[in-house]
C-alpha cells in the first residue's frame, strides 16, 4: 500500500467512525447489527465497536443498547457458522470486561420452517431461482421476528447492515430507493418504526480488507483467518490491494460469498469447492450429497403429481412450428418433444402421452385419472396434457418430492452425517421428531424415520419412537386388502393418522369433519386445478 493509499483509507476511516458516533448519539433508538461473518458484515461490526471503545476513552456516555445479531440458517458452511460462534462469544465477553451496551446472539429460524423439516419432511423441491422458498424461512423470518422484539420493547430500532456501493446494480438501486436526501438514515423495506443504516456504504472491497487487516479486532479474533477463508473458497477472481501484482498471480480470494452447503439455487457451490481444492477434505461428502439433491430435483418419477393437499396444477407447455408440443430443459432434466402420430402423442423414448383437447379437456383428465386410478402421490408420471379454450396445451404439473424419495434423502443424510469423524451435525433431532410428525399426518404410520434412524444410531434419548397402531405384517394385509377393493392406500393410511391423532377425545364432531374434508379432498381433488408456472 503507497503513502497516499494509506491516507486515504485512514481519512475513510476516521469519517466514518465520526458518522457512527454522530447518529448513535443522536437519538435513543436501540441498534440491531446484522452480522453474517463475512468480511463486510466483520468490517462493519468491528469499526462500530471500534468507535464505541474510542467514546468510552473519551468519557462520552454509551446510553443506548446494541445487538449484534447472527442468522443461523442451520445449514451454513461448517467453517463460517465456527467463525460465527466463536465470534459471538468473544464479542459478549468484551462487552462485560468493557462494560460495553453491546449483545450479541444467534437466530435460527423455528424448527417447522428448517430446511430438512422442509426438504425431507414436507418434500419441499430443493430451492431454484424460481422457487426459492429457503431465504423467507431461514433468514428474513427469524430476522424479522428479532426486530420486532426490540421495536415492541423500544418502540423504535436501527438495522445497522453492512451493504456498500458498487457490489451489485440491484443493491444499489435498493440503496438508492430508500434513501432519504440529506439523511443518513434510510427506510426499512418492510418494518414500520424502524430504520436502516449503513456505516461502510461507500468503502470499496479493497477498503474492507484495508481496514480489516491493518486494524486488530477489538474483541480478540484473527482478521487474517477470515481473509484466509476467502482465498480457500476460490470463488472470485479479485484481490484486495494490499496483495502485490505477483501474489495476484497465484491467488484468487476477497470477492466470495459464503453460504449454506446445501445451497441448490446456484448450478456449482463454488465455496465448497474451493474449500476442497484447499485440503478441506471432510467436506466432499457434503458436496456430493448437494450435488445429488441438485441432480434429482426436476426428475418426474421422485415428485407427486399433486400438491400436499391433493389439488393439482398445470403448468402451460410449449409448441414448436410444426405443432409438437415442447417440454423445455429444466436443471437436469432435459428438453422433450412430444409429436402426433394419429389420434396419439409420444414422446422420444416413445412413450404416449394423453392429451385431452376437447371442449371439456378438464372434466376429461380427471375422468381419465378416475377412471385409471392414477396414484398421482406415487411419482408415476402421468403423461398428461390439457388444451385449454386459450388454444394453448398445459401439462400436468408436480408437487413435492414422493414419500419415496424422502426417505431416501434422509437415508443418506444420515448416512452422511454417521461417517463424518468430526461429529459435525447435519440434522438436529428436533427436526428429525418433526419430519416422523409431518410423514404421519400424510399416512406413513410405520414410522419410517425413526426406522432409518435407527439403521445408523440405534435408540437415542433425543429421538423417541411414535405409537404404531398396527404391526409389520397387519400393515401388509392392510395394503393387500386395499388392492383388493380398490383403495387408496395412502388416503387410508391418512384416514388411520387423523383418528390416531385424535383417540380419546369424546367429541367427535370436529373430527368426522376432517373425515369428510380428506374424502373430499381424495375424490375430487382432480377438479381443483390451479395454473402456474412449474416450480
Amino acid at each position: 500500500m503507497g503513502l497516499l493509499d494509506k491516507i486515504d483509507i485512514e481519512k475513510l476511516i476516521e469519517e466514518t467512525k465520526e458518522r457512527i458516533k454522530r447518529v448513535y448519539l443522536r437519538d435513543d433508538m436501540p441498534w440491531v447489527i446484522g452480522y453474517s461473518g463475512g468480511k463486510d458484515s466483520t468490517c462493519t461490526t468491528q469499526i462500530i465497536i471500534d468507535t464505541l471503545l474510542d467514546m468510552t476513552e473519551s468519557g462520552i456516555p454509551l446510553h443506548k443498547k446494541i445487538y449484534v445479531v447472527s442468522s443461523d440458517t442451520m445449514v451454513e458452511t461448517p467453517m463460517i457458522i465456527d467463525t460465527v460462534s466463536d465470534t459471538i462469544k468473544k464479542i459478549n465477553a468484551l462487552s462485560v470486561s468493557k462494560n460495553l451496551p453491546v449483545e450479541a446472539s444467534v437466530i435460527r429460524p423455528e424448527t417447522a420452517k428448517s430446511f430438512w423439516v422442509n426438504l425431507i419432511g414436507r418434500g419441499y423441491p430443493c430451492p431454484n431461482q424460481t422457487f426459492r422458498w429457503c431465504t423467507d424461512r431461514l433468514k428474513i423470518e427469524p430476522a424479522n421476528r428479532f426486530i420486532e422484539s426490540v421495536i415492541d420493547k423500544y418502540g423504535e430500532a436501527v438495522m445497522i447492515l453492512g451493504v456498500r456501493e458498487g457490489e451489485s446494480q440491484s443493491r444499489d438501486r435498493v440503496l438508492d430507493s430508500h434513501t432519504i436526501e440529506g439523511k443518513e438514515l434510510m427506510r426499512h423495506t418492510t418494518q414500520a418504526n424502524s430504520y436502516v443504516f449503513a456505516p461502510i456504504r461507500s468503502f470499496t472491497k479493497d477498503d474492507v480488507w484495508n481496514y480489516l487487516l491493518t486494524n486488530k479486532s477489538p474483541w480478540g479474533s484473527d482478521n487474517t483467518k477470515l481473509f484466509k477463508l476467502y482465498k480457500d473458497s476460490l470463488s472470485g477472481d479479485e484481490c484486495p490491494m494490499i496483495m502485490t501484482e505477483e501474489e495476484k498471480k497465484h491467488t484468487t480470494c476477497g470477492n466470495s460469498r459464503f453460504g449454506c452447503w446445501v445451497c441448490t439455487v446456484v448450478t456449482e457451490d463454488k465455496s465448497l469447492t474451493g474449500f476442497i481444492k484447499n485440503g478441506v477434505d471432510w467436506l466432499k461428502p457434503l458436496l456430493e450429497y448437494r450435488n445429488w439433491i441438485y441432480s434429482i430435483r426436476d426428475e418426474q418419477n421422485r415428485r407427486m403429481h399433486c400438491r400436499r393437499n391433493g389439488s393439482l396444477y398445470f403448468s402451460k407447455t410449449g409448441t414448436d412450428q410444426d405443432g409438437n408440443l415442447v417440454i423445455d430443459a429444466k436443471g437436469d432434466r432435459g428438453r422433450s418433444v412430444i409429436k402426433r402420430r394419429g389420434d396419439r402423442w409420444f414422446d422420444s423414448d416413445d412413450n404416449e402421452w394423453y392429451v385431452f383437447d376437447t371442449s371439456d379437456s378438464e372434466q376429461s383428465a380427471r375422468d381419465y385419472i378416475a377412471e385409471q386410478g392414477i396414484d398421482l402421490r406415487s411419482g408415476c408420471e402421468p403423461r398428461i396434457v390439457i388444451k385449454r379454450l386459450d388454444d394453448n396445451y398445459y401439462k400436468l404439473g408436480v408437487g413435492p418430492f414422493t414419500m419415496a424419495t424422502r426417505r431416501e434423502l434422509l437415508d443418506r443424510l444420515l448416512k452422511l452425517q454417521k461417517s463424518l469423524d468430526n461429529g459435525y451435525v447435519l440434522i438436529r433431532p428436533e427436526e428429525i421428531n418433526l419430519i416422523q410428525k409431518t410423514w404421519s399426518e400424510e399416512g406413513d404410520l410405520e414410522n419410517s424415520v425413526y426406522a432409518i434412524y435407527k439403521k445408523y444410531y440405534g435408540d437415542y434419548e433425543h429421538v423417541t419412537d411414535d405409537i404404531r397402531l398396527f404391526g409389520a405384517d397387519d400393515y401388509d394385509f392392510l395394503k393387500a386388502l386395499c388392492a383388493e377393493e380398490n383403495v387408496g392406500f395412502t388416503m387410508f393410511n391418512e384416514l388411520l393418522e387423523l383418528e390416531k391423532v385424535n383417540m380419546g377425545y369424546r367429541r367427535r364432531v370436529d373430527v368426522h369433519k376432517r373425515i369428510k374434508e380428506k374424502l373430499n379432498q381424495e375424490y375430487i381433488s382432480a377438479g381443483n386445478m390451479e395454473y402456474a408456472d412449474e416450480d
